[in-house]
């Protein structure tokens, strides 16, 4: 048992320290940093009560354990928010798939609410609970 938890832990540290890559986009005032992020059935839940809204925002709670990038800040759940757009039809069908609780893969902007603790090796730390769904050109982006 001691064993388990002990790779456990270990896991989880490599998972933030080396495990997740972290792509640097300059933008016109200051860098985008995004990352490929898999939501893991069983792993996250779809915030029901906030539910599908107008210009397709939507949230997804995912254990703060189960993240990759630390949030000291943060006591239970990382919030990761779909920003409001015109075009709703991308972000329905992902939705639909998060609500039918399938493992899926996302892209994730973590600005504006970072601390960027070491520049290289990349080492950063969220503020506060939030992260966005990439968003570009007025929808969904899924690639990093």
């Amino acid at each position: 048992m001691k064993i388990q938890i002990l790779s456990a832990l270990l896991l989880l540290v490599l998972a933030q320290s080396h495990g997740t890559e972290i792509k640097i986009n300059p933008g016109m005032y200051s860098n985008y940093y995004h990352m490929k992020f898999e939501l893991i059935s069983g792993y996250y839940k779809v915030n029901t009560e906030y539910g599908f809204n107008q210009g397709g925002q939507f949230e997804v709670f995912v254990p703060k354990e189960h993240f990759p990038i630390r949030a000291p800040n943060c006591n239970e759940n990382i919030i990761i928010r779909m920003p409001y757009s015109k075009s709703e039809a991308q972000k329905r069908a992902l939705f639909d798939s998060l609500v039918a609780s399938q493992t899926v893969t996302v892209t994730l902007e973590l600005n504006p609410y970072i601390n960027i603790l070491n520049s290289s090796p990349l080492e950063i730390e969220l503020q506060y609970c939030n992260v966005f769904f990439r968003h570009r050109a007025g929808d969904y982006f899924d690639h990093l």
